[in-house]
């Protein structure tokens, strides 16, 4: 009975210890970035150089790699993307390579949960591509970074000892807008604030053709006052239509002088008639 007891405190004190959470070795991470309309995010843990020859010795080169520590690394788009020139669809997937002392291999793999490469299929692989590693300053800890951000497109770089690896992801912003836009107009067809919204964005982008014209002409019809005139002198200016752009800010200061606003708005007035006469 003793003996039985000393197992059962045994037993006891084991599992309190397998309970307690400490550190791990190479920390978990995350980086999100937001690209147009796109979130970006990268999970992944921080593997330590700790003196180590990391390509080619801890990391061995022509095999597949977890890019990171522990778990697979993945990375996740909340939208249709495309990564060096391949289209992928919204979703999240582990990101593995393969290095070569010249060349990696970058895989995106449609099984997100993986413990490192172990399970790895290839035949679950969504995409490969190849890019060159360049040389770098000292990073101790792997680190993922979001670079070169624009309006849509950016970098994911990973940088680690001395080495960074990089590639570009691209996003159709003009069509994730559109989108957004007519979805706006039919749940409020009758808000002359988003047709003037929608113009305005496409004055400002030079996009999708004459429609905006459309859009601000349906703004004007609900009486928006001022403003959709003085989008719609945008939307003549950037088609070169310099007349036009000039009698649609007359308009703009007819009804702009009977408005409590305007005198806080006439300067942006003033601007663009300078840039429209001075083409």
């Amino acid at each position: 009975m003793r003996t039985k007891f000393i197992i059962l405190l045994l037993f006891m004190a084991i599992n309190i210890i397998a309970q307690v959470e400490l550190p791990r070795l190479s920390p978990n991470a995350s980086v999100s970035q937001t690209v147009g309309l796109t979130s970006i995010t990268i999970n992944y843990c921080r593997p330590a150089v700790h003196g180590r020859n990391i390509w080619g010795g801890l990391v061995p080169f022509n095999k597949v790699w977890r890019t990171g520590a522990n778990e697979a690394t993945t990375i996740q788009f909340t939208t249709d993307v495309t990564i060096e020139g391949n289209k992928v669809p919204a979703g999240k997937y582990s990101l593995f390579t393969i290095p070569t002392e010249t060349e990696w291999t970058i895989i995106l793999n449609k099984v997100d949960k993986q413990w490192g490469a172990y399970n790895y299929k290839q035949e679950s692989d969504l995409l490969r591509f190849s890019v060159k590693p360049k040389q770098g300053s000292l990073v101790e800890n792997l680190c993922f970074s979001v670079d070169n951000v624009a309006n849509s497109s950016a970098s994911i770089v990973m940088r680690w000892e001395n080495l960074e690896v990089a590639f570009k992801v691209e996003v159709d912003l003009a069509s994730q807008v559109y989108a957004k836009i007519k979805e706006a107009f039919a749940a409020k067809p009758d808000s002359w604030q988003n047709y003037t919204q929608a113009a305005n964005y496409a004055a400002e982008n030079n996009l999708y053709g004459d429609e905006p014209f459309d859009w601000i002409e349906k703004a004007i019809s609900l009486n928006g006052g001022y403003f959709p005139y003085f989008v719609k002198a945008k939307l003549y200016n950037k088609n070169n239509k310099t007349t036009d752009a000039l009698k649609a800010l007359d308009k703009c200061r007819e009804i702009g002088r009977t408005d409590k606003n305007w005198d806080s708005f006439v300067s942006q007035v003033d601007f663009l008639e300078k840039q429209i006469k001075s083409k």
